[in-house]
């Protein structure tokens, strides 16, 4: 039987009758776009998060271009971010006008290093965006305190962190703006595309919202320029039906890594990835390292269990950014991580029998 690295089906199979009661309830009223079903879900999501306010966005790359129009980004402003993440985090950068400057990431956690975030500071940096990447949260404080030092403002990344804390509070409060997106693969995942905008200034969120509706005050009373972003009633609803089970979900995947981490400790040249203290990761991926990541990779697909690799080359690297990087400030973690990097089947529904499997598999390929 093949393991998937990840199985939207059986997440399906777990919501299709209260999620088909709530898309009957729409296509009875032919309400699609705005309505109950978002106002619900911003509700109980910025709740959950305890935050100031939530609004839903049409995905997590809008999230985060509408995230930095909020706060004024200008053109030639420089926005330090991660060099090893998704590219959303860094394009949006460039759509909003602005220069990306790539940041190292720690070797041991793979998030945001605060000693490069200080290196690449200068008189031309608005602010950071930090993800919390793999769902461990990086390091607030350290590039919190940066940020207040050099009066920058800081947007957290938390496509990946649904639930996630540091220091007992969950992510998506701690910057000005958190971005979220809802992709089906996600821990908190809609049925398609989805995001949203958190945190605890009430008029820098309604900004949010202003943009992410045409800039309109009032029927056709447009104030300012913005754009068509908007979280559909069909897929607030799947969230509305998977929130309630993001704890426990979440509690699983935590389950599923400590298995992993028992039995895969000390295999061949593996490297666990730490979890920074005072932090409660959520694992939206478990992600090893090992310099024969690609003849492991093909060993499991040999046994019919999926593996995927978030991501095989640093931002840095991609030749849409090659404009923006600063040729003598090196990014060694970064570089290497890309050649190292596996993610292993990770989702709240896998068995313990089949996480066994896969450790046994990956045991076998050292041996």
């Amino acid at each position: 039987m093949t393991i998937p690295v990840f199985d939207l089906g059986r997440a399906k199979d777990r919501i299709q009758k209260p999620l088909l009661k709530r898309w009957q309830g729409l296509l009875d009223r032919t309400s699609f776009v705005g309505g109950s079903e978002v106002e619900e879900f911003e509700k109980n999501f910025s709740s959950y998060l305890g935050v100031g306010g939530c609004v839903g966005v049409a995905n997590g790359t809008d999230a985060l271009v509408i995230s930095l129009r909020a706060l004024d980004l200008q053109p030639g402003d420089e926005v330090i971010v991660p060099a090893f993440t998704f590219i959303a985090t860094a394009a949006s950068v460039v759509l909003s006008g602005g220069c990306p400057v790539f940041a190292d990431v720690e070797p041991d956690t793979l998030n945001l290093d605060p000693s490069s975030v200080a290196e690449r500071i200068s008189e031309r940096t608005v602010g950071v965006i930090g993800v919390h990447l793999y769902g461990r949260p990086f390091d607030v404080a350290g590039i919190g305190d940066l940020c207040e030092e050099n009066d920058l403002w800081l947007i957290e990344d938390a496509a990946q962190a649904h639930g996630a804390a540091y220091r007992g509070q969950k992510v998506g409060g701690f910057g000005r703006l958190a971005t979220w997106s809802f992709y089906p693969a996600k821990n908190l995942g809609c049925f398609g595309d989805g995001g949203a905008v958190t945190g605890n200034e009430p008029e820098l969120l309604e900004r949010v919202r202003l943009l992410a509706n045409h800039g309109r005050q009032g029927h056709y009373h447009h104030v300012e320029v913005g754009t068509n972003s908007r979280l559909d009633a069909l897929q607030a609803a799947v969230l509305n039906c998977r929130l309630p089970h993001l704890e426990s979900d979440n509690a699983r995947r935590r389950e599923v890594a400590q298995i992993y981490r028992d039995q895969l400790a000390g295999v061949g040249d593996l490297q666990l990835l730490r979890d920074a203290e005072d932090t409660l990761p959520v694992y939206h991926q478990f992600t090893i390292r090992t310099g024969r990541r690609d003849e492991l990779r093909a060993h499991l697909a040999t046994r019919d269990i999926g593996s995927a690799v978030h991501y095989p080359e640093g931002l840095h690297q991609q030749p849409a950014f090659a404009g923006f990087v600063q040729k003598d400030l090196p990014l060694p973690v970064a570089t290497t991580a890309g050649r190292e990097v596996l993610c292993l089947p990770m989702f709240p529904e896998t068995t313990d029998d089949e996480i066994e499997r896969v450790c046994r598999t990956v045991q076998e390929f050292f041996d």
